[in-house]
């Protein structure tokens, strides 16, 4: 379906839905489902808002850039 490496990529407001919505949609398409905000949680061993709490908003959104920064694309392949 997907010839190119073409990645989907969801934004948007806390607790709209993205992923809910992320991981229908790459089922449905047949590609793998990636949550940058798991990947921060498991990687700093606590959950978003006790790093927010702890670092404020700035810092956080500056440690989420660093982590969506260290995604390669290139391995989020559609499957096949």
């Amino acid at each position: 379906m997907w010839s190119n490496k073409t990645n989907i990529v969801l934004i948007g407001m806390p607790a709209v839905g993205k992923s809910t919505i992320g991981i229908l949609l790459a089922k449905k398409i047949g590609f793998d489902f990636l949550d940058t905000d798991i990947i921060i949680q498991t990687s700093e061993g606590t959950t978003l808002s006790r790093i927010i709490d702890k670092t404020g908003v700035t810092e956080f959104l500056e440690t989420e850039e660093k982590y969506c920064l260290s995604i390669n694309s290139e391995l989020l392949t559609p499957q096949t």
